[in-house]
């Protein structure tokens, strides 16, 4: 089978195009894009496709990158096909901090897809092979990633497609040898201070004296492993769906549910977690996922690990929370006298938009209320709570605020007080927002307080048979992001 039929068989089998399709090819100029390039345009009519050549000129081999850009451009206008050319800045690399290999190729996907949405193409040809399948199995193996990683790189996901990934490099030269296609040659591939290169120029042939298949083999493991995973993701998409708790910025999970499922599907809801909240997985590996499981299994009440690029996952009792950058500690809003009856309205930050609603009310509906069932967790997690209290005098006034140094209350039924610190904590409410968690005191200077939301009414204002002046408060409190 020749490399044309083989591309064919590819696209057939993965489903990677459909008639009419415009297609954009990465085109850098080298023998696989000239090779995907030439295919393409002979598939064109059976496919009626519209094609498209895109050019990211990362500015790294001086006057060789800018004649990679030129031939790029030489070869689209040759055939008559559009082209879009990028460029990166000036010594970006010297600007930007972490693996210029890994930078520069986030820049590249970044100008496809804006090239792409600019061109209106359905697809995003990519020319990457069977050789370049089996070194990136490698380099995942060596660095010691899960299934995922070892799956590697996909025949289609998202509007990027690889036609070649069958083909080796090999036949591929022989392809544009035959055809009398000239191409560029990258200097930089034979960098050995690379992973990559040295995968390519030592450890495979190595390998091929074990099995000179190798290449194949590692291309057969990583589709076989992709199938797996593709499986064992349906399965934790719906257990995401399930049990995941989303907010603005951060994502929680109940640990007794969580823990109810298996350790397999439990690694890939953080993996789901990291995914939905930075848009990608770059940077988050198995062994920040193994870290975090050792954490849990040691049992500590509470703990806060930092991963790469702005993600903290935090364990807090049973609440395990996966937030993108630590969020500041929310600024306390000033005290609001709360009109009786009436309604107020406040935002405690840029997420929580809080009411409360006091009505009056008597002993009859007090006690009718009394059998319900209060809701687990803090207003943060619950969203809304109600209680009937008695003003002792008329004139009484209320006042809602934040929690202060020395807070106390005296719980129904306590000859005693507990701290409002104390409270916060048994409540489980994140660290970040105890400053801003809204609680009710009859006097605006008062350590004294009446009520905390979801947790309980003070003693000295608790509803008797003989009170007179019975008042329900409900208070809600939405999130921008529920």
């Amino acid at each position: 089978m020749n490399l044309v039929a083989k591309a064919q068989a590819a696209i057939r089998k993965y489903q990677m195009l459909k008639r009419g399709d415009k297609v954009l090819v990465a085109l850098s100029g080298g023998p696989d894009s000239v090779a995907l390039f030439h295919v393409l345009l002979e598939l064109k009519k059976e496919f009626s496709l519209n094609l498209a050549a895109a050019h990211y000129n990362h500015r790294l081999r001086g006057k060789d990158s800018d004649r990679d850009e030129s031939f790029a451009r030489t070869l689209a206008d040759k055939y008559k096909v559009e082209f879009i050319p990028g460029r990166a800045a000036p010594g970006w690399h010297k600007k930007l901090k972490g693996s210029t290999e890994e930078l520069a190729r986030e820049m590249r996907y970044a100008f496809l897809l804006r090239a792409a949405a600019k061109t209106r193409t359905d697809k995003v040809g990519l020319g990457h092979n069977a050789d370049d399948q089996a070194e990136s199995v490698l380099i995942n193996l060596l660095r010691g990633s899960g299934m995922l990683g070892l799956a590697s790189m996909p025949p289609v996901r998202d509007k990027f497609i690889r036609p070649l990934l069958q083909v080796t490099h090999e036949q591929i030269l022989e392809y544009c040898d035959e055809k009398g296609f000239a191409f560029r040659t990258d200097k930089t591939n034979l960098d050995k201070r690379f992973l990559r290169n040295r995968i390519r120029a030592e450890l495979i042939p190595m390998l091929k004296t074990y099995n000179p298949a190798i290449v194949a083999a590692l291309g057969k493991t990583s589709e076989l492993l992709r199938e797996d995973e593709k499986f064992l993701e349906k399965t934790a998409a719906k257990a995401f769906a399930k049990l995941a708790h989303c907010r603005l910025g951060r994502i929680s999970f109940h640990l007794p549910k969580f823990f109810k499922e298996d350790l397999a599907i439990r690694r890939r809801l953080i993996r789901l977690a990291i995914l939905a909240l930075k848009k990608d997985l770059r940077r988050i590996s198995a062994t920040h996922v193994l870290e975090l499981e050792q954490l849990l299994d040691a049992g500590k009440p509470s703990f806060e690990i930092d991963l790469p690029a702005g993600i903290t996952i935090l364990k807090s009792y049973d609440r395990l929370s996966i937030e993108l950058a630590q969020p500041k500690p929310a600024i306390p809003f000033k005290p609001v006298r709360v009109k009786i009856p009436g309604e107020t309205s406040l935002r405690l930050s840029n997420e929580y938009q809080l009411s409360l609603k006091i009505e009056p009310s008597d002993y009859a509906r007090f006690k009718k209320s009394s059998h319900q069932k209060p809701k687990r967790g803090s207003i943060f997690e619950t969203g809304i709570d109600q209680v009937y209290l008695c003003l002792n005098h008329p004139q009484d006034s209320l006042w809602l605020r934040t929690p202060r140094p020395g807070d106390r209350l005296q719980p129904l039924g306590m000859n005693g007080h507990r701290k409002l610190k104390e409270i916060l904590q048994d409540l489980q409410v994140p660290r970040n927002l105890r400053p801003i968690y809204p609680v009710l005191a009859s006097q605006k200077e008062t350590l004294r307080v009446l009520w905390v939301p979801s947790y309980g009414l003070s003693e000295n204002f608790k509803v008797l048979p003989e009170s007179s002046q019975i008042c329900l408060l409900k208070i809600r409190l939405q999130s921008r992001s529920r």
